[in-house]
């Protein structure tokens, strides 16, 4: 199987979570204490690495990978946990930091109800 689908697959982070969780054990650990201070979802940044990985890797790596499924059984899942690991050790940044507030604020307002008050004939004009 060709590396390429790995990457094609876990682009999706639903399908990056699911992937991460047939793997299991310490690697989901691993990866939720990565995506906690990021602020996504544990998917998120596995698709995150799992693209950081195919732009900035190696070519050393890549046979790595390659090799890493070629002999297994289930190549996909073993080509994520090889990525996964070169990832979490350091070779790559992680996903981007979200914003921790939000720059958007509210637009000031001139305009007070008191000044736009109507007169009861005016009213009257308007409503007949």
């Amino acid at each position: 199987m060709d590396s390429s689908e790995l990457f094609r697959s876990c682009a999706n982070e639903h399908v990056a979570a699911a992937a991460l969780m047939s793997i299991g054990g310490a690697l989901v650990a691993r990866i939720d204490r990565g995506a906690l201070p990021v602020g996504v979802t544990r998917g998120a940044f596995v698709a995150s690495l799992v693209a950081e990985y195919d732009r900035k890797a190696s070519p050393e790596l890549r046979k790595q990978l390659v090799r890493a499924m070629r002999r297994a059984q289930m190549p996909l899942l073993a080509g994520l946990r090889h990525v996964l690991q070169v990832a979490l050790r350091g070779a790559f940044e992680p996903a981007p930091r979200r914003a921790l507030y939000c720059r958007w604020r509210p637009p000031v307002l001139n305009w007070a109800p008191e000044s736009a008050s109507l007169a009861r004939e005016d009213l009257r004009r308007v409503l007949h």
